[in-house]
């Protein structure tokens, strides 16, 4: 296994997808092997160890202090159980290569994210979602889960024991994970339609139910938002972005280049942005119309540099969280540049997943660092006052222990199996001691 024992370069340092988190770890471990994986935690005991996927998480879950551990060597598949519906692969896979290797022999996940830039270990550990009351977030697809603990034993979590739970989304606090099993099912097309709908007039709980994968986005200040529904078809494939013209084209040309400009102009001029936005949402999403491989139209190309903060709402707050963002934006006069984001998830009673107990509205602000990002994000949370908002785990929160805990009626359970599995609390960071505490459990 291959060690680096000091941040000599940039390439030794940790830094979050945004550039928000930074931080400069004494060691990188690079395990190829479970045994690798053990001998590192071993080794750290006394000390802190932090495993790393994609490192896309806005929020500083994943940032190590001490040791750092990638699991970009823990990467495959590593069986796929046609009869079961089950695949099972390395703990570092990242989505985008594991929805690669499905459909090459015709299967998929039933719900994605909207970028498949992450691991699989990381995306279940934050509550990573897509769009749909039908299918929850990609943590509720896990079916087992192995892991090297705090102790540098091997546990395996099946189907059947309890705390399976609680470590579907587990915030790197119970161990490292190696292998995750996750459901599947044969591949399928969806047929994308987009509706543009003027902003007042967006009805978020019919959005929510109109298809089993739906989402609304508006950008701010526009005059209309979209509603964006997917559904499955047998029709031909329209899109196929997948190719590396197309690809290459999406990702530089279009938001590299003149969403990039557009975004610069703003940032001189945030007088200017709701113009812009109202003359770019109606050409944000592409064609009205377009058909193509489900894991394919239900993500975006990774998007221009930005940052993000999330609240998961009870589906029952939707109307209202949306109204009061809109509000936001329009009295103040906000200038943000990327769409606030409307998805739904269903719910799932995995002890720390924002959609624990029931199906919520996930509405996301996201913005690069211009001149208003700092109030919008503040306010964002002010709007969110009220609505029992739970914030995602791997986007920019504020939130602590005292008032995470009274959210979560689980949130003790799973400071216990913390304490089984990581009695020393070698996976600590400074994430974890802000929203995990004892005191904050009494």
């Amino acid at each position: 296994m291959a060690v680096n024992r000091a941040p000599r370069d940039r390439q030794d340092r940790f830094r979050s997808y945004s550039r928000v988190v930074r931080t400069g770890p004494l060691a990188w471990h690079r395990p190829t092997t479970e045994d690798e994986v053990v001998a590192a935690v071993r080794a750290a005991r006394g000390g802190r160890l932090k495993a790393v996927g994609a490192g896309h998480s806005f929020s500083a879950v994943a940032a190590p202090e001490h040791h750092a551990l990638t699991l970009d060597g823990l990467s495959g598949v590593l069986h796929l159980d046609t009869e079961q519906r089950l695949v099972t692969v390395w703990a570092g896979t990242r989505l985008r290569d594991l929805s690669a290797a499905l459909l090459a022999r015709g299967w998929t996940l039933p719900v994605v994210g909207s970028i498949q830039a992450q691991s699989v270990a990381g995306a279940i550990a934050t509550g990573t979602h897509g769009s749909s009351l039908v299918h929850g977030n990609l943590a509720t697809l896990v079916h087992a889960l192995r892991l090297v603990d705090g102790c540098g034993e091997v546990v395996d979590l099946g189907p059947d024991d309890p705390r399976l739970s609680g470590a579907r989304v587990h915030l790197g606090a119970l161990g490292i994970a190696t292998c995750v099993t996750l459901r599947v099912e044969p591949a399928f097309r969806l047929q994308q339609e987009v509706e543009h709908v003027p902003v007042d007039e967006v009805d978020v709980m019919g959005s929510a139910r109109s298809a089993e994968y739906a989402k609304a986005w508006w950008l701010p200040g526009a005059s209309r938002a979209q509603v964006v529904r997917y559904t499955r078809t047998d029709q031909p494939i329209t899109r196929r972005p997948s190719t590396r013209t197309l690809r290459w084209v999406d990702d530089n040309v279009m938001h590299r280049g003149l969403f990039h400009g557009l975004v610069a102009l703003g940032h001189r001029r945030p007088g200017w942005a709701h113009g812009i936005n109202d003359r770019l949402s109606g050409s944000y999403l592409g064609p009205r119309v377009q058909v193509a491989p489900s894991s394919l139209v239900l993500n975006t190309p990774m998007p221009l540099r930005h940052r993000e903060t999330e609240a998961a709402v009870p589906l029952a707050h939707a109307q209202e969280a949306y109204d009061r963002v809109v509000e936001l934006v329009r009295s103040e006069r906000l200038a943000a540049d990327f769409p606030l984001e409307v998805r739904f998830v269903r719910g799932d009673a995995n002890w720390l997943s924002p959609a624990y107990g029931g199906d919520t509205c996930q509405i996301g602000a996201y913005a690069t660092d211009g001149p208003h990002r700092a109030r919008y994000f503040a306010g964002f949370w002010e709007a969110m006052d009220g609505l029992d908002a739970r914030p995602h785990w791997g986007k920019e929160l504020h939130q602590r222990a005292a008032d995470l805990a009274p959210m979560y009626p689980a949130y003790k359970d799973f400071l216990a199996l913390r304490d089984e599995l990581d009695p020393e609390r070698v996976f600590d960071n400074a994430f974890l001691r802000q929203v995990l505490s004892d005191d904050a459990a009494r």
